[in-house]
């Protein structure tokens, strides 16, 4: 199956990782061949695209209600609300 060109549109961000996490960013990205860079895109994605990552980021860190993300599946992902 070829690979679908995704649009980029915004900007970098620029994550502070542990030693630890680094290193096995860096290995996965190997095991992968893809970029480190690449591959923590796709982590991001994946984790905003899962209704139970979103879940558990809110559930974990949360301090307001009030700006709790509502979202819907849909056939693209999550569609925040």
């Amino acid at each position: 199956m070829p690979k679908m060109k995704k649009e980029k549109i915004g900007g970098k961000v620029l994550a502070g990782l542990t030693e630890s996490d680094h290193d096995k960013l860096k290995k996965l990205a190997v095991s992968c061949d893809m970029s480190k860079t690449r591959l923590s895109e796709e982590i991001i994605s994946m984790a905003l695209n899962s209704a139970n990552q979103v879940m558990w980021f809110q559930d974990k860190y949360n301090k307001d209600p009030q700006y709790r993300v509502a979202f819907r599946q849909t056939s693209k992902g999550l569609e925040f609300l």
